[in-house]
């Protein structure tokens, strides 16, 4: 009998993986009494995104300004595409200190997911995939900013801190969490860092592009180098004359 019992449980979650084809957080919030539903559930079917829970990682708000987050809250609209399959959540956001995506299931318990599983994460428009990053000799997560056969513009977060300071000319009685950027032009494997400045965008699409005729565009379509929005289409429009 106690062996024909975990067939069955077995057999349960096998078949709770298999039908669950989107995990969608919004069913995991609480419901008008206050109660929690599907947690459970959100446990059968996380088997097929791998991955762990665990609890939020959150500053002493009397001891930090700032978030190791890197959204502002956790309504965020997000896809995750693995093996051309989707799974949408909501409540979801990404920890730039520990570089990993998770989902808020209740209170500050978390479902952390393990990107070497996922081909790519889509929040609120933006992509994310994982590049073995050659100056730290280990993956890393970036936003995509465009790609092509030939190279990608990647965004690499991450996180400064300044401490507090007892100096009352300073004004810094807490320390303060300040998010980075950088950008980076990938080649095979090669990184090469660059900035959002004019000189620089330039130097990565002169081959394609007469210089004359690529500013031309930038003005009569009002788009900056400065701004990564525009970036992605100053590549389209170089490639796509090149």
């Amino acid at each position: 009998m106690k062996n024909s019992h975990n067939i069955a449980v077995i057999l349960f979650f096998a078949f709770s993986c298999i039908s669950a084809q989107n995990l969608t957080s919004t069913d995991f919030n609480s419901n008008a009494a206050g109660q929690p539903i599907k947690f459970n559930n959100f446990r059968a079917q996380a088997a097929i995104l791998s991955g762990s829970f665990a609890s939020l990682d959150t500053p002493t708000e009397s001891l930090t300004d700032g978030s190791v987050y890197l959204f502002d809250d956790w309504n965020n609209t997000t896809i995750i595409k693995v093996d051309k399959r989707n799974y949408t959540f909501s409540n979801f956001n990404f920890n730039i200190r520990k570089e990993e995506f998770m989902s808020q299931i209740e209170g500050d318990s978390i479902y952390i997911f393990d990107f070497n599983s996922i081909d790519k994460v889509i929040v609120n428009g933006k992509e994310f995939k994982s590049f073995s990053d050659p100056l730290e000799g280990e993956e890393k997560i970036f936003q995509v900013i465009y790609e092509n056969a030939d190279l990608s513009i990647l965004k690499k977060y991450s996180l400064k801190i300044i401490e507090s300071s007892p100096d009352p000319m300073l004004n810094r009685s807490k320390n303060k969490i300040i998010k980075m950027e950088n950008y980076f032009i990938k080649k095979g494997t090669t990184f090469t860092p660059f900035k959002l400045k004019k000189k620089s965008i330039v130097k990565l699409v002169e081959k394609n592009t007469a210089i004359q005729v690529l500013d031309d565009y930038v003005k009569s379509n009002h788009l900056s180098y400065k701004n990564e929005n525009d970036l992605k289409k100053i590549f389209e429009y170089s490639y796509k004359t090149k």
